[in-house]
């Protein structure tokens, strides 16, 4: 066979490929389902690195005369790192199963806008809107929980520290209207990370329902 012939050859059977799709659809699918999966994971670590933090906060709380003082630091300091830890983690998930389902949705769009079926075009564009809304719920959700997250561990890191500056009884009373707040503001970050897992789990409910 000719070089021209096989040339001419490979460049069928490149149409011919196109025509017919290569797979990056199921890709950007299954990228987009297994990041948005990860998300209820990360949150699972995450509440669970707030249940310690809430065990210290309460056992500061409630110190007694003679209690230590500095283990109840040392127990309320470590978990707080690691709930720090996990919130970014849970962030970062979230934002990279917005980033991928902002990609597939807007490669489905361009394609379903292609078709020259109008019902199949109709049909195909109402699922990607579903997903388009499945993502922006995600995103609006981490934007919560940054905000709540923040403000939360801001709290918390300054509580630390003047219990650091000052760990005595004294020190340990001026510190406890601060402790009594990051008590009652616990249930608000829960409720942000609730919200995230299950936004998460929307985008999976549109893409395997």
């Amino acid at each position: 066979m000719s070089k021209l012939s096989l040339t001419l050859a490979a460049i069928v059977a490149i149409t011919a490929f196109s025509a017919v799709g290569c797979g990056n659809g199921q890709d950007r699918s299954a990228k987009t389902s297994s990041t948005a999966a990860m998300v209820s994971v990360d949150v699972t670590k995450a509440k669970q690195d707030l249940d310690q933090v809430a065990r210290g906060l309460r056992n500061v709380r409630d110190a007694s005369d003679s209690a230590d003082l500095a283990k109840l630091y040392g127990d309320l300091k470590e978990p707080t790192g690691n709930l720090q830890g996990s919130l970014s983690e849970v962030q970062s998930t979230s934002e990279r199963a917005v980033s991928a389902g902002t990609t597939q949705n807007d490669e489905w769009r361009m394609q379903a806008n292609a078709f020259t079926d109008p019902q199949l075009r109709n049909a195909s564009g109402k699922r990607q809107n579903d997903l388009r809304t499945a993502v922006d719920a995600l995103a609006a959700s981490n934007a919560t929980l940054k905000t709540t997250g923040d403000a939360y561990m801001a709290q918390l890191g300054q509580s630390l520290k003047a219990l650091d500056l000052d760990l005595t009884q004294q020190g340990l009373q001026v510190i406890k209207p601060s402790i009594n707040r990051l008590i009652d503001d616990e249930a608000k970050l829960r409720d942000a990370l609730t919200a995230v897992a299950e936004k998460g789990k929307a985008i999976n409910g549109v893409i395997n329902p």
